[in-house]
């Protein structure tokens, strides 16, 4: 029996030892830097077939949409994540990744 091969899957971040900043890719044309000094806080919800992982820094809140995000949360912890990025639509459907997949990034300043 022959087996099945899985298409290559883009990654939804990478994970590089102790990173100054995380670098936040919501576009193939826009990316933004957050030192990691600025960040306050850091929560995941679990809820249903989505994850939401929220990151509070202190100029910006940052919300994170996706499946199977705890470890792109443990990673953040070490402030070990160079940089995250969306997944493109076409792979999002194809069986979770082990790394988690990131469906939306929505940026904005506090009021």
């Amino acid at each position: 029996m022959k087996s099945e091969t899985i298409p290559f899957t883009p990654t939804s971040w990478h994970r590089e030892a102790s990173c100054a900043c995380l670098r936040v890719e919501t576009s193939a044309r826009e990316a933004r830097l957050f030192p990691y000094q600025q960040l306050v806080t850091a929560s995941l919800d679990e809820g249903g077939e989505s994850e939401t992982l929220r990151l509070a820094f202190s100029s910006h809140d940052i919300e994170i949409t996706g499946r199977n995000l705890r470890p792109l949360l443990i990673a953040l912890q070490d402030y070990a994540v160079k940089w995250i990025r969306l997944v493109p639509d076409r792979y999002q459907r194809l069986a979770g990744d082990k790394n988690g997949i990131i469906t939306s990034i929505r940026i904005e300043e506090p009021k």
